[in-house]
């Protein structure tokens, strides 16, 4: 008999989670903690076939000034064979619990291949498909378990040139478990945000995200440096069979652009995720194509130097339980049109 417990045991959670094929951060149990001090609501929900658990989901409470609703992020995970018969169960209880905190809607978005079953299976539990993705919906994913050589020969001939020309020009990696050095990726984040003009999360939000994943020994920053000047930093975390490329800065000038140190800092986070068993490194959202007007091009041409193979992810779905959901998906599905506006009120 499928059943729904409150979970309150992290070995228990977290085991589930690493025995899964490409382990999910984003569920896992310190993932809850972080957002525990962001001040939310968090419910750490078990799904059992009787007494053995097969699935998780890890739901958080997100007020706004523009709605209020309950977000599992890129979850539930189910095990493989029970997925509609969990998420129908899961969704009653979460349509119960969006009730009693009287939340506009509940979005979930499972990593699960975006094709006609996994569509069916969310929409045959009476979910709706958003209006706007939350998570990345195409993900890069880069099977890192073969030998280097073979690693290399898959990359980008370019990508292929920028590693061992960083190496050349003397840029050294080195990855950091202390603290103190975090405010090394937060200056060159600022300045990489003023670059490329996007809106970042409070900066508060990625400090307090390095030190609860830090705390789990799941969190390193990386540094590239040519002698005391910092080139580049980037923040990856390690789960279960996967290491993470989750927040990424770089000096911008010409000569620092001549010695190419991201590219030489991810081919150290690489080795370093082998040398620990880790299977993929996934290097989180890229386009959808290869448009060069696309404002990802540029990253995305970076990451696709490395090799691999993109996963596009079924857009997240939600369940409306107020009148207000019309409005509000009218408003997500034109955010674009104005730009950082909602993002402000949104917060």
């Amino acid at each position: 008999m499928i059943k729904i417990e409150l979970v309150e045991n992290q070995e228990v959670w977290d085991t589930f989670l690493t025995n899964q094929p490409h382990a999910n951060i984003l569920q896992s149990w310190a993932w809850g903690d972080f957002q525990f001090k962001l001040n939310r609501k968090i419910w750490r929900i078990g799904i059992f076939n009787d007494s053995t658990m097969i699935g998780v989901a890890l739901a958080q409470l997100i007020p706004t000034k523009l709605r209020t609703h309950i977000y599992v992020s890129n979850g539930p995970v189910i095990a493989n064979g029970y997925e509609a018969e969990a998420l129908g169960k899961l969704m009653g209880y979460l349509k119960a619990l969006g009730i009693q905190e009287k939340v506009n809607f509940v979005r979930v978005d499972p990593l699960w291949e975006d094709n006609r079953t996994n569509r069916q299976t969310l929409k045959g539990v009476g979910l709706k498909k958003a209006s706007t993705h939350v998570q990345a919906e195409y993900k890069w994913i880069l099977d890192i378990s073969p030998n280097n050589a073979t690693l290399l020969n898959q990359m980008k001939k370019n990508t292929r040139y920028e590693i061992k020309k960083a190496e050349k020009e003397g840029v050294v990696v080195r990855a950091s478990t202390n603290f103190e050095e975090y405010d090394l990726f937060e200056l060159l984040f600022m300045k990489t945000v003023a670059r490329q003009k996007f809106v970042p999360h409070p900066y508060e939000y990625y400090k307090t995200q390095f030190k609860t994943l830090l705390k789990a020994d799941m969190y390193k920053i990386y540094i590239a440096q040519k002698g005391d000047t910092v080139l580049a930093t980037a923040l990856i975390a390690t789960f279960g069979d996967s290491s993470f490329y989750l927040h990424a800065a770089s000096l911008n000038n010409r000569e620092a652009n001549k010695l190419m140190a991201p590219q030489t800092l991810v081919w150290h986070a690489i080795q370093e995720g082998k040398a620990q068993g880790v299977k993929y490194f996934d290097f989180w959202g890229v386009a959808k194509d290869d448009n060069p007007k696309d404002q990802w091009a540029g990253f995305t041409r970076f990451k696709k130097g490395f090799g691999g193979e993109l996963f596009k992810v079924v857009r997240a779905h939600d369940l409306p339980l107020t009148p207000a959901y019309a409005l509000i998906s009218v408003l997500e599905a034109t955010r674009e049109l104005w730009g950082g506006i909602y993002y402000k009120i949104k917060r």
